[in-house]
């Protein structure tokens, strides 16, 4: 990707979130894609890792891996810069294109609504959905049940995302759509790929990702 100020930067964001759909077509959820990222501090490289899941079984039917050069610095609200051309460069390599992809990220719970997710999601046109660890925007703990949840929204007061408790008793994950899907629909889909705190095809992406540069090494 070509080096671009955060003014510029913006800029396409601003334009690409006039993109986004946040409805759901319909379809039947058979596969569902996690993606997340290793970095080579030293070489200054991203690595992702994209691995398609079945559902409900947890298979996975097919995996790749995409390395790239780090060319934009790591600012919150410009990771889709970073790691967005790794994601891209995954996802084109593999054959069995998945009906949902989970990212290791944000959807529109980000300021100009174009985080990680839904910058890829509205590059491909694909349907995206966002998974964080950690809140960008203040949200209030959900009761303690698996499938709660508590709604949150951006500081301009629009509603960007909820707070799901995937399983009873642990903590919650951040949850946002990204593209092509909308709330419930994203709750549903995130929760049919939990049997832990984070769902199964991003945990299978995360075990592989931790891998990438030791076994280049």
């Amino acid at each position: 990707m070509q080096k671009i100020s955060l003014e510029q930067a913006a800029r396409v964001q601003h334009k690409l979130s006039s993109k986004l759909k946040l409805k759901w077509d319909g379809r039947r959820v058979d596969l569902v894609a996690g993606a997340d990222f290793s970095y080579d501090r030293k070489e200054k490289r991203i690595g992702a890792s994209l691995v398609v899941v079945k559902i409900p079984e947890f298979e996975v039917v097919e995996s790749a891996v995409a390395v790239r050069e780090s060319r934009f610095p790591y600012i919150p609200g410009f990771l889709a810069f970073r790691e967005g051309p790794a994601f891209l460069a995954a996802y084109r390599k593999i054959k069995t294109k998945p009906d949902a992809t989970l990212i290791d990220g944000n959807g529109i719970a980000h300021p100009r609504k174009m985080g990680l997710a839904s910058f890829v999601g509205v590059t491909l046109d694909i349907c995206t959905i966002g998974c964080a660890k950690t809140a960008f925007y203040p949200s209030g703990s959900p009761p303690e049940h698996r499938g709660s949840y508590n709604f949150f929204n951006n500081d301009g007061g629009d509603r960007v995302g909820l707070c799901l408790r995937t399983r009873s008793g642990v903590k919650p994950i951040y949850l946002s759509p990204g593209h092509r899907i909308d709330f419930m629909h994203a709750v549903e889909v995130v929760l049919q790929c939990s049997r832990y705190r984070i769902p199964e095809p991003l945990r299978e992406a995360h075990r592989r990702a931790s891998r990438i540069f030791s076994e280049r090494s």
